[in-house]
C-alpha cells in the first residue's frame, strides 16, 4: 500500500493573498468610513453646543499698564494669651466665620492648635455673616445665632452647626459636651443649643 502526502500549506502565503485580494475594499472601506464620520460631525454634531463643567480663563493681551501693580501683602497677626482663630477673625473682619480663611490661608489642619508668640498670616478675603455687633441673621431674617447660643434650623447637624460658628466641621464634640447631649442624633429644629467659645 503507497502513502499519501499530502503537500503542507503556507500560511503566510495564504495570508499575503488574502490582503492583496481585499487590498482595494480595505482603502474603499476606510475612505468611505471617514466621508461618512465627517459627514456625521458637519450636521449632526457641529450644531450641538456642549455645557462644560468648567470654563477656560480668558487670556487678554494688555496693551500698556497706566500704573505699575503691586501685589497686596496679606497682613500678619502674632497670637497673644486667650486668643483664637475664632477671636482673631471678628477682630480684624468683624466675622468669627472667617477662623476658616485664616485656617487655610495658614495651612493647619483640624488638629493644629495655634500656640502664643505663633505668627499668622491674615488673609485679605471677604467677610462672610457678621458675629459682632448685637445680632447675627440669616437671610431669611430668622435669627439663628446670638451671644453664644444657637436656635437648630432645618438641615442642622453638629457638625453643620459647627461650620457655621467655628468655621472648622470638627469642632462639633464641643457643641455636644456643652449641650451634655448623648450622641449627635440628639438635635432637634428649634433647639437652643449653648455654644461654648
Amino acid at each position: 500500500m503507497k502513502k499519501k502526502y499530502v503537500k503542507a500549506l503556507n500560511y503566510q502565503r495564504l495570508f499575503l493573498l488574502t490582503i492583496k485580494e481585499k487590498y482595494f475594499s480595505l482603502i474603499l472601506g476606510i475612505l468611505v468610513s471617514l466621508m461618512f464620520s465627517s459627514l456625521a460631525y458637519k450636521f449632526l454634531l457641529k450644531n450641538i453646543s456642549l455645557d462644560l463643567a468648567f470654563s477656560l480663563p480668558a487670556f487678554t493681551k494688555k496693551t500698556s499698564p497706566t500704573a505699575p501693580i503691586s501685589p497686596t501683602v496679606p497682613k500678619t497677626y502674632v497670637v497673644s494669651e486667650g486668643d483664637d482663630l475664632w477671636r482673631i477673625a471678628e477682630k480684624f473682619y468683624g466675622s468669627g466665620f472667617n477662623a476658616y480663611d485664616i485656617s487655610i490661608a495658614n495651612k493647619f489642619d483640624s488638629a493644629s492648635p495655634i500656640e502664643v508668640g505663633q505668627k499668622l498670616i491674615i488673609p485679605d478675603v471677604k467677610r462672610r455673616d457678621p458675629t459682632v455687633g448685637e445680632i447675627s441673621a440669616s437671610s431669611t431674617s430668622q435669627v439663628t445665632y446670638t451671644e453664644g447660643k444657637y436656635i437648630v434650623q432645618p438641615g442642622d447637624s453638629l457638625s453643620i452647626i459647627a461650620q457655621k460658628v467655628y468655621g472648622d466641621l470638627y469642632s462639633w464634640p464641643r457643641i455636644l459636651q456643652a449641650n451634655n447631649l448623648l450622641n449627635a442624633d440628639q438635635i432637634e429644629v428649634g433647639m437652643i443649643l449653648i455654644i461654648p467659645r
